[in-house]
């Protein structure tokens, strides 16, 4: 017998409660799966500067009740949809978030792989909220086994995240990618890698295939997103918000100074998705407790918004 709670002291107010206004009011699909669904994996056990980032998920989900901001995405286009508020383009389910906060993360690893192979099998595009950047690798492990294809990584850090280990650890936010290409969930090649900033030399090589690093541009990776989507399934975006310079942007656990602007990670960002190849995605690194302003909660508010209105664009799957 399964047992369903009652709810009587709700259904006393019924008519007086606020009903939930997060993710800009986007309304639950009223049959089948939703277009998006949204997960937050609250883990932060393996940063190595400053914790906190297991408070994310519920700091960015406050970040978009819909009374503070409105489902319109900030991009400007001819695309018509951006003259509809995500509220009228698409369906959204907010799966609550993982219990994964104190595992050790051998163990954490293992259950963020088998949560998203679990919903991979299902239709809907997926967007999960970290939680530091070590999660992006057992989820793309758990994704590649729900959904089997030729995976892409679109990558936005002031990091590169190849690091052999970490303190000697291997699981760590500071091996995420190196963890993936090793394990041949993704090739190095198939990795789009936008400013790394402040990756050490032989890491930057690495990523240009052996050779001598050149600054990457919004131009440049545009064109890189499109070689490495026409030669995948899928696309994995995966965005940190350290990316950003903290002087504008200032509450994540590892800053870089320097930086690009909203507007040029939003270009790229657009770059996926014009691709249609984009089906996960995830935002990391936001530490709230280093967000005393609410200027970093805004930015992974609005990042988020542009995923979402990614995600309610044309597939090619």
């Amino acid at each position: 017998m399964v047992y369903v709670p009652l709810m009587p002291l709700r259904d006393v107010l019924n008519g007086y409660l606020r009903a939930p206004r997060d993710f800009f009011g986007i309304p639950p699909p009223s049959e089948g799966d939703p277009t998006v669904g949204v997960l937050g994996i609250p883990y932060d056990l393996t940063s190595s500067y400053s914790p906190g980032a297991r408070w994310g998920p519920d700091a960015i989900r406050r970040a978009t009740d819909s009374e503070r901001s409105t489902s319109y995405p900030l991009s400007l286009g001819s695309d018509k949809r951006h003259m509809e508020p995500l509220s009228k383009q698409m369906t959204l389910e907010d799966i609550g978030d993982l219990e994964v906060m104190l595992r050790l993360p051998e163990s954490a690893a293992v259950d963020i792989a088998e949560a998203a192979a679990l919903l991979a099998k299902n239709e809907s595009k997926l967007l999960f909220l970290g939680g530091d950047h070590f999660i992006t690798y057992p989820l793309v492990r758990g994704l590649s086994r729900g959904r089997p294809g030729t995976y892409g990584l679109v990558y936005f850090d002031a990091h590169a995240d190849y690091y052999e280990n970490m303190g000697g650890y291997q699981f760590s936010h500071a091996s995420t990618v190196r963890r993936i290409v090793e394990e041949n969930l993704v090739r190095l090649e198939h990795v789009a890698a936008f400013d790394i900033r402040s990756a050490v030399p032989d890491q930057r090589t690495s990523f240009q295939g052996g050779s001598d690093a050149e600054p990457v541009s919004v131009r440049s990776f545009r064109g890189t997103v499109k070689n490495v989507a026409d030669s995948v399934d899928m696309l994995y975006v995966s965005l940190d918000l350290d990316v950003f310079d903290p002087a504008l942007v200032p509450g994540v656990a590892h800053p870089e100074s320097g930086g690009p602007t909203f507007a040029d990670v939003v270009s790229c960002l657009d770059a996926a998705f014009e691709t249609g190849k984009v089906r996960y995605a995830d935002i990391v690194e936001f530490n709230p407790l280093l967000d005393p302003t609410t200027t970093t909660s805004t930015t992974a508010r609005d990042i988020l918004k542009e995923i979402l209105f990614g995600f309610s664009g044309p597939q090619a799957f």
